[in-house]
């Protein structure tokens, strides 16, 4: 192979490495916000929690009682009072420490979607999320009970 060749491969590998790298990082500091968000709630860390959600960020439960659909909105000061005790009412009773796992369903630009829960808590939260002054926030939370398999 001609320089030229080889000097346009290792460029173009070089191009393809860093487009991955920069997707892992975004996943990561997704995933960081999210458990941030997750853990807040069981460490009644209210700066965590905070440091997670954007301002105007609205939470709402996805509730249907006799037959009627009924959204139980949250605003940001809702819910960072929820980090302040009693934070273990939502808690199953355990000593082990939190696991929280997150789902990235999809990263698109600066918005991503993330599905998300912990082995205590009894609930699942669907998230999205915005890329805000280069980080990313909550802005969006869709929650709903667990139902039992």
């Amino acid at each position: 192979m001609t320089t030229i060749v080889k000097f346009l491969l290792l460029l173009l590998l070089s191009f393809f490495s860093f487009m991955g790298f920069a997707n892992v990082s975004e996943e990561r500091a997704i995933e960081q916000v999210v458990t941030d968000y997750m853990e807040s709630r069981d460490r009644g860390n209210q700066a965590q929690m905070k440091r997670a959600i954007h301002p105007e960020i609205i939470k709402e439960q996805n509730e249907n009682k006799d037959g009627l659909h009924l959204a139980k909105e949250m605003e940001h000061s809702e819910l960072a009072s929820l980090t302040k005790p009693p934070v273990k009412k939502w808690l199953k009773t355990s000593d082990e420490p939190l696991k929280v796992y997150v789902e990235i369903l999809d990263i698109n630009g600066n918005t991503a979607s993330i599905k998300t829960g912990t082995d205590s808590f009894d609930f699942q939260d669907y998230i999205h999320l915005a890329k805000i002054d280069d980080q990313w926030k909550i802005v969006n939370v869709l929650w709903d009970n667990r139902r039992a398999k």
